[in-house]
Protein backbone atom coordinates (compact mmCIF):
# COMPACT_ATOMS: atom_id res chain seq x y z
CA UNK A 1 0.00 0.00 0.00
CA UNK A 2 1.60 3.21 -1.06
CA UNK A 3 0.61 6.24 1.19
CA UNK A 4 -2.32 7.92 -1.05
CA UNK A 5 -4.30 4.49 -0.52
CA UNK A 6 -3.85 4.97 3.21
CA UNK A 7 -5.03 8.36 3.36
CA UNK A 8 -7.91 7.19 1.16
CA UNK A 9 -8.83 4.53 3.60
CA UNK A 10 -8.74 6.49 6.71
CA UNK A 11 -10.62 8.97 5.66
CA UNK A 12 -13.38 6.65 3.83
CA UNK A 13 -16.64 7.39 6.08
CA UNK A 14 -19.91 4.52 4.74
CA UNK A 15 -23.43 5.58 4.55
CA UNK A 16 -23.80 3.40 7.24
CA UNK A 17 -21.39 4.62 9.30
CA UNK A 18 -23.04 8.08 9.29
CA UNK A 19 -26.55 6.70 10.01
CA UNK A 20 -25.40 5.29 12.85
CA UNK A 21 -24.19 8.26 13.86
CA UNK A 22 -27.47 10.61 13.32
CA UNK A 23 -29.33 7.94 15.34
CA UNK A 24 -27.02 8.10 17.79
CA UNK A 25 -27.66 11.91 17.82
CA UNK A 26 -31.23 12.09 17.87
CA UNK A 27 -31.28 9.54 20.88
CA UNK A 28 -29.32 11.61 22.68
CA UNK A 29 -31.84 14.70 21.61
CA UNK A 30 -34.79 12.43 22.85
CA UNK A 31 -33.23 11.77 25.84
CA UNK A 32 -32.31 15.16 27.01
CA UNK A 33 -35.31 16.68 25.60
CA UNK A 34 -37.84 14.32 27.65
CA UNK A 35 -36.12 13.76 30.88
CA UNK A 36 -38.74 15.72 33.00
CA UNK A 37 -39.99 13.26 35.92
CA UNK A 38 -44.07 11.92 34.63
CA UNK A 39 -46.68 9.73 36.10
CA UNK A 40 -47.51 6.81 34.75
CA UNK A 41 -51.00 5.30 35.78
CA UNK A 42 -50.98 1.77 35.83
CA UNK A 43 -53.13 -0.59 37.28
CA UNK A 44 -51.72 -0.71 40.89
CA UNK A 45 -49.13 1.59 40.47
CA UNK A 46 -47.86 5.24 39.53
CA UNK A 47 -44.53 5.39 38.96
CA UNK A 48 -42.87 9.07 38.46
CA UNK A 49 -40.21 8.36 36.00
CA UNK A 50 -38.12 10.14 32.98
CA UNK A 51 -40.49 11.04 30.32
CA UNK A 52 -38.33 8.99 28.22
CA UNK A 53 -38.34 5.58 30.50
CA UNK A 54 -42.26 6.10 30.31
CA UNK A 55 -42.06 6.72 26.48
CA UNK A 56 -39.90 3.47 25.42
CA UNK A 57 -41.69 1.42 27.80
CA UNK A 58 -44.98 1.88 26.27
CA UNK A 59 -43.45 1.31 22.92
CA UNK A 60 -41.68 -1.91 24.22
CA UNK A 61 -44.81 -2.73 25.02
CA UNK A 62 -47.25 -2.51 22.33
CA UNK A 63 -44.33 -4.33 20.45
CA UNK A 64 -44.81 -7.29 22.49
CA UNK A 65 -48.55 -7.46 22.09
CA UNK A 66 -48.08 -7.06 18.38
CA UNK A 67 -45.99 -9.60 18.53
CA UNK A 68 -48.33 -11.95 20.64
CA UNK A 69 -51.38 -11.76 19.02
CA UNK A 70 -49.52 -12.36 16.07
CA UNK A 71 -50.86 -10.55 13.74
CA UNK A 72 -49.18 -9.99 9.95
CA UNK A 73 -49.42 -8.75 6.86
CA UNK A 74 -51.10 -11.13 4.59
CA UNK A 75 -49.75 -11.12 0.94
CA UNK A 76 -52.23 -11.26 -2.22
Amino acid sequence: MNQSDKENQKSNISLQQVGWGLVAVVAVLFVVLNSDKSEMNLIFAKPKLPLFVLVLTSMLIGFLLAKLTGHRKKDD
